[in-house]
């Protein structure tokens, strides 16, 4: 009968640790997240400040939190030596370096002993390896009894701000070291032609197109021939042009929307960070036209609209021109808001910019950035050519039996 006794008093004390556990002790748990920047470039790290905290009387023996980073981050973590022993810790710039070596991962447990009222705060070490923009989103609390035999699990949602929002811009890169030109068969590495044209520089005239800008026509040699003709113009090396960005990945995908081989997709951005880093320094206006989708409620869209209101046009993503240092910041914010997302077929934006010359070159000179090049390409090139319009194809993809036309100049990805 003693034993029946003690057995229901431990039973009791049991179930009543279990509710208190449930009802003000878990639920007095808060979590919370703090980066040390908010914007970086690719490559580079920052550091993640965790705070887990008690509001309750009640002690927690046992908490144990779970963290996963979005993809793109990583916990940069060492295994350092210490008394013949290796021990996975938090990065530690102080410990000797023939001691310790990096170790990246995408979660991490913590587990904390919290008395009544008490907070904890841990400092991690992030490495920004992809362009994005990433909060932490949330995190897995789970809160052991005393007795150590059940557990309470909650999910805590972390409330994003600009204190746990980090931007990690694209990292440029040097185009004449990764790609080579399609005219150049023993593989040299060529550099970037001029672009523009000076008006200043008249090299002949030829038959006026439709689409020609009317400030090149040939007043005097239109009245000797008896039609309109328009100035062909010389190249300076200003660079002036507008960026295209295509978004697919392939030529057909098996998706609608999201391309299939994201890396190639990820180069042609890294791409049109590296051409905007190249002419920031020369205050050239640069602008870009993409087919991914628009979310007006994104910050780094500031300024970003669509190209027109038709059904093609309103999938096409029209930014400001950029120019100049200051304005190159905001176009690679941009680049790094872009979701791996196109909005409609790569057949489609062409055509509209074969019926929209003017509205997409301007200044009479075209980018053209992709992760592969097609024959429908081809054509769109000698279209534009038709129309004055210089494009140069910036390929993401190695030559590997491409047959591309003399004519039509190609940048390919020299290595895979």
């Amino acid at each position: 009968m003693l034993f029946i006794s003690i057995m229901i008093a431990v039973l009791a004390v049991y179930l009543i640790q279990q509710q208190l556990l449930s009802k003000y002790t878990i639920d007095k748990v808060a979590y919370n997240v703090r980066l040390s920047s908010e914007e970086v470039f690719a490559g580079e790290d920052i550091f993640m400040f965790e705070e887990i905290s008690n509001y309750g009387n009640l002690p927690i023996p046992t908490a144990k939190v779970d963290t996963a980073l979005p993809d793109g981050l990583y916990f940069r973590l060492i295994t350092v030596k210490r008394g013949g022993k290796q021990q996975l810790t938090a990065y530690d710039a102080a410990a000797p370096q023939d001691s310790k070596s990096d170790t990246y991962r995408k979660n991490i447990r913590s587990v904390f002993v919290l008395h009544g009222r008490q907070r904890i705060k841990r400092r991690w070490r992030v490495t920004c390896r992809k362009r994005g923009v990433y909060n932490p989103g949330s995190v897995m609390i789970i809160v052991n009894d005393l007795l150590g035999f059940n557990a309470e699990s909650k999910r805590l949602d972390i409330i994003p701000d600009k204190f746990n929002r980090i931007v990690v811009l694209p990292r440029a890169i040097d185009l004449d070291l990764h790609f080579t030109c399609s005219r150049y068969h023993s593989g040299d590495v060529t550099v970037l032609r001029s672009l523009l044209t000076d008006p200043l520089r008249i090299a002949g005239t030829r038959d006026y197109i439709s689409g020609d800008p009317l400030n090149r026509i040939n007043w005097k040699s239109t009245a000797a021939h008896g039609r309109l003709m328009v100035n062909v113009e010389e190249y300076t090396e200003r660079h002036h042009f507008n960026i295209i960005l295509n978004m697919k990945s392939r030529d057909i995908e098996p998706d609608p929307e999201i391309p299939s081989i994201a890396d190639r997709v990820e180069l042609c951005i890294t791409v049109a960070a590296s051409l905007l880093d190249g002419v920031s320094n020369e205050n050239i206006p640069v602008r870009l036209f993409i087919n991914a989708p628009f979310d007006p409620e994104v910050p780094e869209f500031s300024g970003v609209t669509l190209s027109s209101d038709d059904d093609v046009g309103s999938k096409i993503m029209r930014t400001p021109q950029y120019e100049g240092k200051r304005d190159m910041i905001n176009a690679l914010r941009l680049l790094a808001a872009l979701q791996l997302r196109y909005s409609c077929p790569l057949e489609h934006m062409l055509d509209h910019i074969v019926n929209n010359p003017s509205w997409y070159a301007e200044n009479g000179s075209l980018i053209f950035i992709s992760s592969y090049f097609s024959e429908r390409m081809a054509v769109f090139h000698n279209m534009m050519a038709r129309r004055g319009i210089k494009v140069i194809f910036y390929i993401t993809s190695t030559n590997q039996n491409t047959d591309i036309p003399g004519n039509v100049e190609v940048y390919f990805r020299a290595y895979e």
